[in-house]
């Protein structure tokens, strides 16, 4: 159900409690209803305030990555429109806020599904009719970072040895290469420091006891709640799930 209030302040909440719910794909078209209103509002806060939540978002899968990508796109022209108006209600020269807007490239996307992908190969290989297949440009997710991180401590606490995969997406592989890596040992543990304006981040944990599990972490609230942000938070293997994962919350290290 939408928020009571249409209002932006209730949009945007509406989309935090969805992702926090592990709905992320309902999160973000939550947070396009908060763009728009932003948009209406002609409110350059608001609208980077959706950049930011989008662009610290973890995608589950490619169709939810494609619309991370597609938000991320609206909310960039928006911020440049205003930009602009600004500029020339000032009587002042405009500079682009996201000059690699202008490139030729595509910059929003539609999902294919697999099957719809083999039927237009097919096409392609009996009639020759599209002269090249199409090319999936999987973004990874940007991690913006305000220049403080939470310091976070993984844990190895199962029986066996453990790869710790860093990834922006649940694939974390081909297009979405994990962003670092990492193999613990039983009883071993490493540390990573994580931007702590990102809402969430991902570990997909691999190995020959556990499968392949994931680890969402809860970042910029965990931080926010700390009393000395130099505090090192902690989680555990063992609190891997399924994926694409229950969010777990660190606690700070006793």
């Amino acid at each position: 159900m939408p928020p009571v209030g249409h209002d932006f302040e209730s949009w945007l909440a509406a989309a935090r409690e969805s992702y926090q719910r592990n709905n992320p794909r309902q999160a973000l078209r939550k947070l396009d209803r908060a763009r728009t209103v932003a948009t209406k509002n002609r409110d350059e806060e608001q609208l980077n305030r959706v950049l930011d939540f989008a662009e610290g978002s973890l995608a589950r899968d490619e169709p939810t990555e494609i619309e991370r990508e597609n938000l991320l796109y609206a909310v960039r022209q928006n911020l440049r429109q205003l930009a602009r108006r600004r500029a020339l209600l000032a009587g002042e020269s405009w500079t682009d806020p996201f000059p690699d807007l202008e490139s030729p490239r595509s910059h929003t996307r539609t999902f294919i599904s697999r099957g719809l992908k083999f039927w237009i190969a097919v096409g392609v290989v009996i009639g020759l009719l599209l002269g090249a297949s199409f090319l999936a440009a999987l973004i990874a997710g940007a991690l913006s970072s305000s220049g403080e991180d939470l310091n976070l401590r993984v844990r190895n606490d199962t029986r066996g040895g453990v790869t710790v995969k860093w990834c922006s997406t649940v694939a974390c592989n081909a297009d979405f290469d994990p962003i670092d890596t990492m193999h613990l040992d039983p009883g071993e543990y490493a540390r990573r420091d994580l931007p702590s304006d990102d809402i969430a981040d991902l570990f997909v944990v691999v190995g020959p006891q556990l499968g392949r599990v994931c680890l969402p972490i809860r970042v910029d609230q965990t931080f926010e709640g700390l009393p000395d942000k130099q505090m090192v938070v902690a989680i555990r293997i063992s609190q891997a799930t399924p994926c694409p994962g229950e969010i777990v919350t660190p606690q700070p290290v006793v």
